[in-house]
């Protein structure tokens, strides 16, 4: 899903290079004076009366999730003016599945402001094939994180995938493109066949890159064991993050 107005905002700037997305002049230009300062509760926070703001980003962050953390909290100012919102690690950067619908609002300005569709796609589709290293270099040229690099792709539409989240061999969450058939559910647990089970009971198993592997792997509709896709699974602390490319068309009735 793409935020027009935090689009609008990039344009209206005349910024055309990924760059050039200076967050602490860009709030200042809504309003918003940013300090980091150490918090020890919340990731990011934003005070303001009037036409006026202050965000405090948490400094202890990484300098991504500093980036992430502010267009956060512009996208609050932006729409949810007159609250105070405390935000944690969990409301921000796409694990708002649980959260409340304000800080998926703002989950979703914060992609639009730092990777905006004109100037995102162009990059994008200089990839040949999508896979996490893809997704790694677009993370460094717009300074996200790859997690949040990831779901932009996959919020923007452009390619057949779904991204899941599996914590001890179990899917803690997931997102698909909107294209893909509801009908295409992930299990609650992927097969051992999959990639990604491996990766979550052995933590010194390293990455293997993108490989195709069945559809029953990872879903379980009746007739999944016709098809196939390509698995690109990572492990991140104790959460394996797992792009599948649902590259047949079937996966879209």
């Amino acid at each position: 899903m793409s935020d027009i107005h935090a689009e609008q905002i990039i344009y209206d700037l005349g910024i055309s290079r990924p760059k050039d997305i200076d967050l602490d002049a860009i709030a200042l230009t809504l309003g918003v004076k940013v300090n980091y300062e150490p918090l020890a509760d919340c990731e990011a926070l934003i005070v303001g009366h009037g036409e006026s703001a202050i965000a405090t980003i948490n400094s202890r962050s990484m300098p991504e999730r500093q980036r992430f953390s502010l267009g956060h909290e512009l996208g609050h100012w932006t729409y949810h003016k007159g609250h105070m919102l405390y935000c944690t690690q969990d409301d921000i950067e796409g694990l708002s599945d649980k959260a409340r619908e304000t800080e998926a609002v703002a989950d979703r300005f914060a992609s639009s402001l730092l990777m905006p569709s004109f100037l995102f796609k162009p990059v994008l589709f200089d990839h040949k094939k999508l896979s996490w290293k893809a997704v790694r270099e677009l993370a460094r040229e717009f300074e996200c994180s790859p997690l949040a690099t990831a779901l932009r792709i996959v919020d923007l539409n452009v390619a057949p995938v779904v991204f899941v989240c599996v914590e001890k061999g179990k899917r803690k969450w997931f997102r698909r493109a909107r294209d893909i058939s509801t009908a295409w559910f992930p299990k609650d647990s992927p097969d051992p066949e999959s990639y990604a089970f491996e990766l979550s009971f052995d933590p010194n198993k390293a990455a293997a890159g993108p490989r195709k592997v069945g559809a029953d792997a990872w879903f379980d509709r009746y007739n999944a064991d016709r098809f196939d896709l390509v698995e690109d699974s990572v492990r991140v602390v104790d959460s394996v993050y797992s792009l599948l490319f649902l590259e047949d068309e079937a996966f879209l009735d």
